[in-house]
């Protein structure tokens, strides 16, 4: 490739870079861009692009036909009517040896542009300079991704799995929302669920959608709106998730907050309309709400995503995006940054007294239901080998045989049995008014029942009592509509 341009001034470019996403709409591979002076006109030639192996072409620009030249490092682009690029609005893009000939070329290139043009790059220079410092580490998105991807590493050595959900537990112990648990004093885990993920492609899916948006919208607000933008988005999903759930479920994922941030731009347009490019007010618009809506219609055909909290993140962002929104002015920003603050805080706090205050509260404790699952398991278990044993001898004894074995065995094992399981409910420590500790009542009764009819049975066969089998039938029969009835309220 020449240092620079040739005696009739031709180049040598290519239509695509490595690393750069854009690509030239007409040709591909690479070319020589030739410049007639006379016209001036300006022949590119390259392959033309097309599904399979291109044929060579050369696509005529003249002067007037082109117009918004930008440059970036060693890529050229502008905005013609011509070719493909016309016909789609994108631009037509091609790739110098290095910067030091893009500039050069860009010399020889047409001034012209368009007025919408000039306010988008016034708009864009006016944005990037409200950021005090382009540091990494001082991106706002760049350390909730982090802490997002920290949260899923360690929610994998503590066994949650890592392709797709292997346990629930650590979801459980540390952090998911869930209705009863969250209303029951555990407001935190509207907080910690926000950084928890059923996976890795829940996790990149959510952190992909983020960092597309998010950075754009931390200039657009500034840090700490930004931020506080993110916070109330994410704290408002959970409060519809519990709001919507009549059936609690296990809430959890980054996705309410994303939703929001698409949201919090929705809001800041419509707030600042007036001062933004009409082509950057629609392009936001469109794939903002593109975005929301695709994805909360696919969430509503699937029954797995939980939409309420998307929609909910959506409403919070939208709402919080409007109020917090600044015009891109560095002087304004400096005196109304605080004011705003102060607003977007108070907001978020409403977010959480009316999300605590309207938030449905369960009849039970999640946690006593975990206590009561864990003290019923081994005895429900062995109740099922115990009461086919039982049934095996009480045949006999209808017949006449066993009846000593029977009662004995009823006094060490069975009635033994059952005050075990009476003493183990006794001691759970539940809430009075809570459905556990209505269950254990009820459950008790059944126990004490059970209790009382296997030592009046084992006390009649151990008198010959001629009616004790017909008595304890007709105590099973009653036992087995309580138990009916447990079940029923138990559901």
């Amino acid at each position: 490739m020449p240092a620079g341009p040739s005696p009739d001034l031709t180049f040598e470019i290519a239509y695509e870079a490595p690393g750069d996403s854009s690509h030239n709409p007409d040709l591909k591979g690479t070319g020589t861009l030739r410049i007639d002076p006379a016209g001036p006109v300006y022949f590119f030639s390259g392959r033309r692009r097309a599904m399979f192996a291109g044929k060579p072409g050369t696509c005529e620009i003249r002067a007037d036909e082109i117009r918004n030249v930008t440059i970036h490092g060693r890529r050229l682009a502008f905005h013609t009517q011509r070719g493909n690029a016309g016909a789609t609005g994108r631009l037509f893009a091609f790739f110098c040896r290095d910067a030091g000939e893009a500039r050069s070329i860009a010399a020889l290139l047409p001034r012209t542009v368009d007025e919408d043009f000039m306010a988008v790059r016034d708009f864009s220079t006016r944005l990037h300079t409200l950021t005090d410092s382009a540091s990494s580490w001082t991106s706002v998105t760049n350390i909730i991704v982090g802490l997002n991807v920290a949260v899923f590493i360690l929610m994998g050595f503590l066994g949650a799995g890592w392709i797709q959900v292997a346990s629930m537990k650590p979801y459980i112990l540390y952090g998911a929302n869930q209705g009863a648990l969250t209303t029951d004093g555990e407001w935190w885990r509207l907080l910690t669920s926000m950084f928890m993920h059923y996976g890795i492609l829940h996790l990149l899916f959510n952190m992909w959608a983020l960092y597309q948006a998010g950075h754009f919208l931390e200039k657009l607000l500034g840090r700490l709106p930004y931020a506080l933008t993110y916070l109330g988005s994410g704290l408002a999903g959970g409060f519809a998730s519990i709001a919507w759930h009549t059936d609690p479920i296990w809430s959890a994922g980054a996705s309410g907050a994303v939703f929001g941030v698409y949201g919090a731009i929705v809001g800041y347009l419509l707030r600042e309309k007036q001062g933004l490019p009409k082509s950057i007010y629609q392009s936001l618009l469109k794939s903002s709400l593109t975005f929301a809506g695709y994805n909360i219609l696919f969430g509503a055909a699937n029954s797995s995503i939980d939409n309420s909290a998307h929609l909910g993140g959506v409403l919070g962002g939208v709402a919080l995006g409007w109020l917090v929104a600044l015009p891109v002015d560095r002087a304004i920003r400096r005196e109304k940054t605080g004011r705003k603050l102060l607003v977007g805080t108070a907001a978020v706090l409403a977010i959480i007294l009316a999300g605590v205050s309207l938030a449905p509260r369960f009849d039970y404790s999640a946690r006593e239901q975990w206590t009561w699952d864990e003290a019923n398991r081994p005895f429900a278990s062995a109740e099922g080998q115990l009461l086919t044993e039982n049934h095996a001898a009480l045949v006999k004894a209808e017949k006449g045989e066993g009846i000593a074995a029977y009662a004995e065995w009823i006094g060490t094992r069975v009635v033994p049995f059952y005050r075990s399981w009476d003493e183990a409910l006794a001691q759970l420590k539940l809430k009075p008014g809570k459905s556990t500790a209505a269950a254990r009542a009820q459950l008790r009764e059944i126990v004490q029942r059970r209790i009382d009819a296997y030592s009046h049975l084992a006390a009649g066969l151990k008198s010959d009592d001629p009616r004790v089998l017909i008595r304890y039938m007709e105590e099973e029969n009653n036992i087995a509509k309580a138990i009916s009835r447990f079940e029923a309220d138990s559901r």
